[in-house]
Parts: structure tokens; C-alpha cells; sequence
């Protein structure tokens, strides 16, 4: 999610005063905008959102002390590649893993080759028939 929009809502829910009616009818417009035109955000819905944000000085604090805190957080790459490089050092690269059940010990009879095409049918992507009694 965009820090902005996080920041807004987490300042939205410290509110302790609710919005007045044009804040809230602005809101309404920066909603539609919004499910109209997503792609809009930096040019046009983002600006109507911090206008609205700079109109009310306690949404202004709460929302400016939000991203303050995003600011400090590490950027999402340096996270990730921190847990990518702990579960790198967890795998084990034993090939004995990798082996699954028994060797066959001969050739499959004909009830094998009947269950194995059974478990193929079972294993598509057809949801199951479910009938309402």
C-alpha cells in the first residue's frame, strides 16, 4: 500500500474529533477518483488527499507523524533480502531429501496403472460436484 494512504488512515483512526461535512463530501470525491481512475494518484487524487489532510490541523499532525515514522523504516528490499539470506542458510543440501517413498520392484500391475489414472482424473483443476440435499 502507498505510505501515503497508510499514513491517512492510520491518522484517520487517532482521530478524536470526526471529519466535518466537507471533509468528509472531499473524502467521498478522493474515493471515487480513486475507483475511477487508480492510475490518477500522483497527479490528481494524491494532491486533493494532502489539501484535505493540511485543511485539519489534528489529521495534519497524527498524519505527519505517520510518515515520519515510514520515513525511518528500511526499505522492503533490505528486508527481504535479509529473510532470503536466513532461509538460504536453513536449506539443506543433502540429495538424500530428495528421494520420496520406496523403489518400485518391479513393473506396476494393472491395478497400479487403474489407482495412478484415478489420482490423475482426482488431481485436475475440476472443482468437485457437490449436490444439496
Amino acid at each position: 500500500m502507498h505510505k501515503t494512504k497508510l499514513a491517512f488512515l492510520l491518522a484517520l483512526s487517532d482521530l478524536k474529533n470526526p471529519l466535518n461535512e466537507e471533509e468528509k463530501q472531499t473524502l467521498t470525491d478522493i474515493a471515487k477518483h480513486l475507483h475511477i481512475q487508480p492510475l490518477a494518484w500522483t497527479n490528481h487524487t494524491e494532491p486533493m488527499l494532502l489539501k484535505m489532510i493540511q485543511s485539519n490541523p489534528q489529521l495534519n499532525k497524527q498524519y505527519n507523524q505517520y510518515t515520519t515514522q515510514f520515513e525511518q523504516l528500511p526499505e522492503k528490499s533490505q528486508i527481504l533480502s535479509g529473510i532470503e539470506q536466513e532461509i538460504k542458510s536453513l536449506m539443506v543440501k543433502d540429495d538424500r531429501f530428495r528421494e520420496k517413498g520406496f523403489k518400485p520392484t518391479g513393473k506396476p500391475t494393472e491395478y497400479d496403472s487403474q489407482l495412478n489414472n484415478v489420482l490423475v482424473q482426482l488431481s485436475k483443476n475440476n472443482p468437485p460436484v457437490t449436490y444439496d440435499l
